[in-house]
């Protein structure tokens, strides 16, 4: 079933879009941000050419993750400025199709792209995280473990998180960037969950 506030990536080309660790970048600076920037930005962040950013991100709004947000004139010249679009972004796991082994290395790297900073961060920071997390100021957070839901359960507990995180998806003062992987799945219907 198609939802008109997701993009479900289907085809090859559109997982490669996706795929360049340019581009997943691109993403990531831009949700980091929280807020309308421009590709010379995005080419500044990377150390890359505007012209080369400019190519990633048109690849990026061909798909409809990238959307043009305003025009704004600096020193006499338009600059334009992108935000991500508010769509819920799918690699398509729950398709049955040739590209199964492409969607999941590019699902492999984007949970590995988190966890890595995740692991930097507590490695680095350390004494800062303990010292703040005394005062009741949480800057890292891992949870895991089983819930028990019903399908429809199931169901409000993703669109809770999904409105939830569309909702804090733009930067505003007094705000911090949180950067989040989810993994919830049907645990009694993997195989390798054998008892006894």
């Amino acid at each position: 079933m198609e939802r008109k506030n997701h993009i479900i990536l289907k085809t090859d080309k559109e997982l490669k879009i996706l795929m360049s660790p340019v581009r997943q970048k691109i993403i990531k600076i831009m949700s980091r941000e929280g807020r309308p920037v421009t590709s010379k930005y995005i080419a500044d962040k990377l150390n890359i050419s505007p012209s080369s950013a400019q190519h990633h991100i048109k690849q990026l709004e061909q798909v409809g993750i990238i959307e043009f947000d305003h025009n704004e004139v600096i020193n006499g010249i338009t600059a334009r400025y992108l935000r991500l679009s508010d769509k819920t972004v799918s690699i398509g796991q729950d398709l049955n199709d040739d590209l199964s082994p492409e969607r999941d290395v590019l699902a492999r790297s984007i949970l590995n792209e988190a966890y890595k900073g995740y692991n930097e961060l507590i490695t680095s920071k350390r004494e800062f995280i303990s010292e703040e997390y005394r005062k009741g100021n949480k800057m890292v957070d891992q949870l895991t473990g089983v819930v028990h839901l019903t399908v429809d359960e199931a169901n409000k507990l993703f669109s809770i998180i999904d409105d939830f995180i569309k909702e804090h998806s733009r930067a505003s003062d007094n705000t911090n960037p949180f950067e989040y992987a989810l993994i919830a799945y049907r645990a009694d219907l993997n195989n390798n969950d054998r008892q006894g």
